[in-house]
């Protein structure tokens, strides 16, 4: 077999570290310039000056004295820790969030104040240092990564490597934290290294331990990510070379959530894995800038896309959009959509609003004053379909504008002074309702309204004693106090306006659902009512489903006695597999842990995966529940954070069927035939329908005698139909787990049709709104998919070929 090597390793063009040090480091890059760069604080104090935007920096150490008298419980929950020379990302501790006065290392392993004194000492003694010289020690803003980013699923705050010489940008990389790399973005720890075209700003190669990826652990191509800002921060790049002098420079940056590019450090002594990320030889790009004259960095910038863009760029380039005299700009608030015109001013550097048009904005946190600077304020905005973040300033607009838009939001567009159909400035601005702001309102009163908290029984560790020791016993439950005052949700509710767009029938819809929510809250403890409200909200075991469920149980002949299986896995044991997949599917910010006084072995909620405390299981169990909690509960959560509203996130009406379904059909496909968690969602609904006419203790009985349920399983089977009620000897009962063979049933019917799964992991949905919801163009693609339907997306795409016969 003939071993490949990318065209560019055969190229002389590829810079290697000692050409590096001798053609470029030692003549352009004298020694205080080098020492200016491996000073943090220095350089970031000098830029910050300079108009070049930074992270926010707490607090600095330079000394034992210090040190000893330093309280670090001034500093806030969440901060990054950082040694003032250091490099390779070494000794750099992320913290996030406290727990019993302790800070969190990457909200997860707590360390003490102890610890960090010693730490802080390693790196004032240099251990961390490029010249193991004494140093300083720093705490910084934690920076958010922008939404540009999800798709990759970092482990920590993704950055940008930008490579500057001679006023052009010549190379950059993307650079992606993994959990190899324990959150950091180096990528000779771990970290992915993705190329980046310079002309478009779109990802191309990628490369990790020096091999080439073409995708993610998680499955998203390494290519075609389109980065935002993408002129601003190589402008930023060649700003900073202009002004320190530092004549080979890598500079890093992040795209910060809120405040967009940011500048992370700069580096005069960059490593050479942007050639490996890029598929592209470094010394070639710099023999072709060198001796050019470049006089500013606008012109470095200009260069940098036109030498070093593919070709695909240019034509885009060509097709910008064309601006007249004036054009409408579409502001988006919480609750709000604001569309004014607006004069098209080139020769004006920056864009203004009009001082109280800027006061209605920031009353409605559609703009945020800029700390520091004068009338200056942050304002996000939609110009010809291009989104803006733009730095606006308060000033009178001529004629009857409001806005205007400077040259330095126009790059990216063309101007045509004789433009027809220009807004004209006497056309009033549109003000018109936003569904968002009644998306958001619901997914809070939903986020609040957490049933199964409300419904488990306050005193259920105390009724479980008496459960055990009577198998007659009938337990008294009492309700626990909801935290949230009902009649105001009621009212926010029932405020809510919606409309016959698709979002506006799916928020509908929601809306009813939490109504029925609160009241089934409001009727526990009375049986009757409670009943009623439940089969209001989830239905009940009507005569079709027992007999479908009855037909499921005997056609497989399920055994009433459960079958044997060793548990040889303990809860410690299983928390360590969840996490090892949780990592494979780069879901880093998910936690597993264990928890007491669980009524079920697993739950989901808010993040975190609880396996109950004692709990013990066997392999073929732990690979169900990962399919079941994990590949569906999980992803789905995840995939709905990335669309645009909420309520895929917290759940349309009605989604948990499909939710439900789609998880008892995931978990059938790695169990065994005849395990019995294969038919645990028919005999739910058995049960429920027993439970309707009878009490807690014969609901027990039947579940042990007749189906077949070992006696802790029918403890908790029983207490699941009868929670909600005060007197468990009531009939009737929470019908939720309904929804199990229900949901089954309508995957089944849904993949009989012709249905496509994946279709099913754009976000928490019922599988009846997917024909709206494929009518909302700007929903995304489910980004996290189960590795079953990865593999078969990509046999799908394989083109075929024509094979010959070996001989």
């Amino acid at each position: 077999m003939k071993l490949f090597i990318p065209p560019f390793f055969r190229d002389h063009g590829v810079l290697g570290i000692n050409a590096r040090n001798l053609l470029y480091i030692k003549p352009h890059n004298d020694r205080s310039t080098v020492a200016f760069a491996d000073n943090k604080l220095k350089t970031k104090a000098f830029l910050s000056a300079r108009g070049i935007p930074t992270a926010k920096t707490f607090a600095h150490i330079e000394s034992r004295r210090q040190l000893s008298t330093f309280d670090f419980s001034t500093l806030p929950a969440e901060c990054v820790l950082k040694p003032n020379n250091g490099f390779g990302g070494e000794g750099i501790i992320i913290l996030r969030g406290r727990k019993n006065g302790r800070f969190l290392v990457q909200g997860r392993t707590p360390i003490s104040d102890e610890e960090l004194t010693e730490h802080i000492e390693d790196i004032l003694d240099g251990k961390f240092a490029i010249n193991n010289q004494t140093d300083t020690a720093f705490f910084e803003q934690i920076l958010t990564p922008h939404k540009c980013f999800v798709p990759l699923r970092p482990a920590g705050l993704p950055d940008i490597r930008i490579i500057v010489f001679n006023l052009v940008p010549v190379m950059a990389m993307l650079r992606i934290p993994t959990a190899e790399s324990q959150g950091k973005a180096n990528v000779h720890l771990g970290g992915v290294g993705i190329g980046i075209d310079m002309g478009s700003g779109t990802t191309t190669f990628g490369t990790q331990y020096n091999h080439s990826v073409t995708e993610l652990a998680h499955g998203a191509s390494v290519r075609g990510l389109e980065l935002p800002y993408w002129d601003q921060m190589l402008e930023i790049a060649a700003k900073i070379q202009h002004v320190t002098g530092i004549g080979y420079l890598a500079v890093d940056l992040t795209i910060d959530a809120d405040k967009g590019p940011v500048l992370l450090e700069v580096n005069a002594r960059a490593g050479l894995m942007v050639q490996i990320a890029n598929m592209a030889p470094l010394k070639a790009r710099l023999k072709r800038v060198q001796g050019l004259k470049v006089q500013k960095p606008e012109k470095g910038v200009a260069l940098a896309k036109e030498l070093f863009g593919e070709s695909a760029h240019r034509t885009k380039v060509a097709a910008r959009p064309i601006l007249g005299p004036s054009e409408l700009v579409t502001i988006a608030g919480s609750d709000f959509t604001l569309t004014e015109p607006a004069a098209i001013e080139p020769q004006q550097e920056d864009s203004a609003f009009a001082p109280e048009l800027l006061a209605e904005l920031v009353s409605r946190s559609a703009a945020e004053a800029i700390e520091g600077a004068e009338k200056l304020f942050r304002v996000k905005m939609t110009l010809a379909d291009q989104k803006i973040v733009s730095h606006v300033r308060s000033r009178p607009i001529k004629g009857d504008y409001r806005i205007s838009i400077g040259r330095h939001d126009l790059q990216g567009f063309l101007i045509d002074p004789m433009k027809k159909g220009s807004v004209r400035a006497e056309q009033k601005s549109i003000l018109k309702k936003d569904l968002r702001g009644a998306d958001r309102i619901l997914a809070g009163i939903d986020r609040d309204l957490p049933l199964l908290k409300y419904v488990k029984p306050a005193n259920l560790r105390d009724e479980l004693v008496k459960i055990r020791r009577d198998a007659s016993y009938e337990p008294l439950f009492q309700q626990r106090t909801i935290d949230i005052d009902l009649q105001e949700a009621e009212r926010m509710l029932q405020e809510i306006e919606t409309d016959l767009s698709p979002l506006g029938v799916l928020l509908e819809a929601k809306k009813r659902e939490l109504l029925c929510r609160i009241e089934l809250l409001r009727a526990r403890g009375d049986a009757e009512r409670f009943t009623k409200a439940s089969i209001q909200l989830y239905g009940e075991a009507t005569p079709d489903l027992v007999r479908d469920a009855t037909q499921y149980l005997e056609s497989r002949q399920a055994c009433l006695l459960p079958s044997a299986e060793e548990k040889d896995l303990s809860a410690e044991q299983t928390v360590e597999f969840f996490e090892e997949v949780l990592k494979k599917y780069g879901l880093h910010e998910w936690n597993v842990s264990i928890k007491p006084s669980m009524i079920t072995d697993c739950a989901v909620g808010g993040r975190k995966i609880f396996i109950k405390e004692g709990a013990t299981f066997s392999p073929v169990h732990v690979q169900s529940l990962i399919a079941h909690e994990i590949e569906t509960h999980v992803l789905t959560a995840e995939n709905g954070a990335t669309q645009p509203y909420a309520i895929f996130t917290r759940g349309t009406a009605g989604y948990l069927d499909t939710q439900e379904g789609l998880a008892v059909w995931n978990q059938s496909k790695v169990l065994p035939p005849h395990h019995e968690k294969m038919y645990a969602h028919a005999k739910n609904i058995l049960g429920i329908s027993f439970a309707a006419s009878h009490s807690f203790a014969e609901t027990r009985k039947y579940l042990q005698a007749e189906l077949g349920m070992r006696p802790e399983k029918a403890i908790s089977k029983a207490i699941d139909y009868k929670r909600g009620l005060a007197n468990a000897s009531d009939h009737g009962g929470f019908t939720k787990s309904l929804v199990y063979f229900r949901g089954w049933q309508k995957i089944r019917e849904f993949v009989l049709r012709g249905g496509e799964i994946r279709d099913l992991y754009l976000g928490k949905m019922a599988v009846e709104d997917l024909g709206v919801i494929q009518s909302m163009p700007e929903l995304k693609k489910p980004l996290l998919l189960p590795l079953s339907l990865r593999e078969t997306s990509k046999q799908q795409k394989k083109v075929p070929q024509k094979r010959t016969k070996k001989v």
